[in-house]
């Protein structure tokens, strides 16, 4: 069987939209885990449910996809640009993120930031640009990745707050201008 992925196209669907908001629902509402049990409580065929996602517990995992395809999106021509500075970037990432709550809200509704560490590995080369790390610099970028991950997370816990975006954003900055100085110790092991 071949799986079908969340899509732009797809989400622009009216039909599309109004079924899968109607899956969403009873995925959040209950203990859904089984399509015929989802397929059952939301009033939809079986058949329509596979349509939209492949098995119940990959829902999410389908949202981290498709946030992910279009964070890259939105970030390809900045990344890719020498002179894109480490602010605007992150800025950026951030109204994205609040731009973006709901999406959120499913992909990280089994408690799993993978999808916040895969958004800041796609910023690895201007932030490795507008630090100036050396090139065996992966156990430091590790160490950086996890700890604005961390601070990530604890505001999507918030619901992605407009009002800590900027404390967020001088934070996030913050730990990148103080990366070489904070993480030097673990490149000399």
């Amino acid at each position: 069987m071949i799986r079908c992925v969340i899509t732009e196209k797809r989400l622009n669907n009216r039909r599309f939209k109004k079924t899968e908001e109607k899956i969403l629902k009873v995925f959040f509402e209950g203990e859904c885990k089984c399509i015929c049990k989802l397929a059952k409580k939301a009033g939809i065929a079986r058949t329509t449910v596979y349509f939209h996602h492949h098995r119940v517990s990959g829902i999410p995992s389908d949202y981290q996809h498709y946030i992910l395809y279009i964070y890259k999106k939105t970030l390809k021509r900045i990344v890719n640009k020498e002179d894109a500075k480490i602010e605007t970037v992150f800025e950026i990432t951030l109204l994205f993120m609040m731009q973006n709550k709901k999406l959120f809200e499913i992909a990280l509704y089994t408690g799993d930031p993978t999808v916040y560490r895969k958004m800041i590995e796609m910023l690895r080369p201007p932030i490795e640009r507008g630090v100036g790390l050396p090139k065996n610099s992966k156990r430091m970028f590790n160490v950086y990745a996890v700890e604005v991950v961390e601070l990530l997370d604890e505001w999507g816990k918030d619901g992605f707050k407009e009002e800590k975006m900027k404390g967020l954003l001088k934070n996030i900055l913050y730990l990148t201008k103080s990366f070489r100085t904070r993480l030097a110790p673990i490149m000399e092991n």
